[in-house]
């Protein structure tokens, strides 16, 4: 994700992962009222004990790229004493936004449109305010563009029915929070504007494009649209706050509204999320360069949600990752706690064992060696400060060094700098010292 002010990486320890999508919830930290934290050898346990105080749902946890996990807990329809099965699906919250970013990267790798285009370029009457905005912008949090773009006169703000004109119309007509590029402040919004680019860039539907394009050829066949005609006996109720309609479920509230389109309305469950996790790691979908875009640093939490009941946490690995679907929105405390202790036993597994002994910032879009430690692999090996690093083992390292650097930093095996240093290219090998 493109950050305008720096960020710091210490010797590349655990990151503070600043949001530009409310997937991302941050590392989120053990808590007093969480108790210990969950272990391998606790964790049935532990997950028994969250279903005996009201979780219900699925989930899926792997290992070292291996699924250790992948069972069902509680009622996906409590009035017809239906059980949750790894099979029953959800809805997702904002997860979809994922979709959105993978397929604006798609379009990006094939030139079917660049990060840097201005939205001029496939809207009419783009206000003044907002004509500076861009694609990077949107994908960013930093277009200045409000979250949401319900009315009060809506019959429910996210299942009400609008078309991508009316929410165009209702998104540019909004004041901006901020101008384009001078803060950073998630938009749902946007994610909708970006599922419009994707229909005027590719010809396709939104739905169509992201089923022909990701969900047919990857074999998810649990992931769609709100209103899709999923048996009902396949997909769970929402037991939350809020309830539409006689039957509150997804395939019984209507097409997916404009409202959440690109952000929102859809369905899926663990087994189907993990299916796209292993098809992005494995480059069934995206080249290395745009799928560093793609993936936030190893150790990023995310959360989907809505107010109908439903929620989805995960982590996207590499390895060693967990998916949660929930289906009882009312015990969030529950869900949260369960999700937390999970987040914690898989992050765990994803620190790496050795370290360079340096801190970066961001710089122009480059990461700039900030400080060396002294007696570190760094300064031994002769990496400087004020060192532009290019590229590592031969991959450049763009705005998100650690989804590159990660899986080098497990391994302790020399790292092949490119750098800049006083208007010169040069080569440094760095062997990582172990962390003690």
């Amino acid at each position: 994700m493109t950050r305008r002010s720096p960020f710091i990486l210490m010797c590349f320890m655990a990151l503070t992962h600043a949001a530009a999508s409310p997937r991302l919830c941050g590392q989120d930290r053990q808590r007093p009222d969480d108790g210990p934290p969950i272990t391998w050898d606790t964790l049935g346990q532990r997950i028994d004990d969250a279903v005996a105080a009201g979780f219900a749902g699925t989930i899926l946890v792997a290992r070292d790229g291996e699924v250790i996990l992948h069972e069902a807990y509680g009622m996906a329809n409590r009035e017809l004493s239906v059980a949750n099965t790894p099979d029953t699906i959800y809805g997702i919250g904002s997860t979809p936004i994922d979709f959105t970013r993978a397929g604006i990267l798609l379009l990006a790798q094939e030139d079917a449109l660049t990060l840097h285009d201005p939205i001029t370029k496939y809207f009419e009457d783009v206000p003044d305010d907002k004509k500076a905005i861009t694609i990077d912008h949107l994908m960013s949090g930093r277009s200045g563009l409000r979250d949401f773009h319900d009315l009060p006169t809506d019959r429910d703000p996210d299942h009400s029915w609008i078309d991508r004109d009316e929410a165009v119309h209702r998104i540019m007509a909004q004041d901006l929070l901020f101008a384009p590029g001078e803060g950073e402040e998630h938009s749902h919004s946007a994610w909708g504007l970006l599922a419009a680019i994707i229909e005027i860039a590719s010809g396709q539907s939104y739905p169509t494009f992201l089923k022909e394009r990701f969900f047919t050829p990857l074999g998810m066949t649990a992931t769609g649209f709100f209103g899709e005609a999923f048996p009902d006996a396949r997909v769970a109720i929402g037991y939350g706050q809020r309830r539409d309609g006689a039957i509150n479920t997804p395939s019984h509230w209507g097409p997916t509204s404009w409202l959440v389109m690109g952000s929102g309305g859809m369905v899926s469950n663990p087994g189907d999320l993990y299916r796209w996790n292993q098809a992005m790691r494995g480059g069934e979908v995206l080249k290395p360069r745009w799928r560093g875009r793609y993936f936030a640093p190893p150790g990023a939490f995310f959360n989907g949600g809505d107010m109908y009941g439903f929620e989805t946490y995960y982590t996207e690995g590499p390895g060693s990752l967990m998916i949660l679907c929930s289906n009882a929105g009312e015990n969030m405390g529950v869900i949260r706690r369960l999700a937390r202790g999970l987040y914690g036993l898989v992050s765990a597994e994803l620190r790496p064992k050795f370290s360079l002994g340096i801190s970066m910032r961001v710089d122009d879009g480059t990461i700039v060696v900030d400080q060396v430690a002294p007696g570190s692999a760094a300064e031994r090996d002769g990496l400087q400060s004020g060192d532009r690093l290019i590229s590592a083992g031969g991959t450049p390292l763009g705005d998100r060094p650690m989804v590159v650097l990660d899986p080098l930093l497990r391994s302790g095996d020399a790292i092949r700098f490119e750098i800049e240093r006083n208007g010169e290219r040069r080569t440094v090998v760095v062997t990582p010292d172990p962390r003690s």
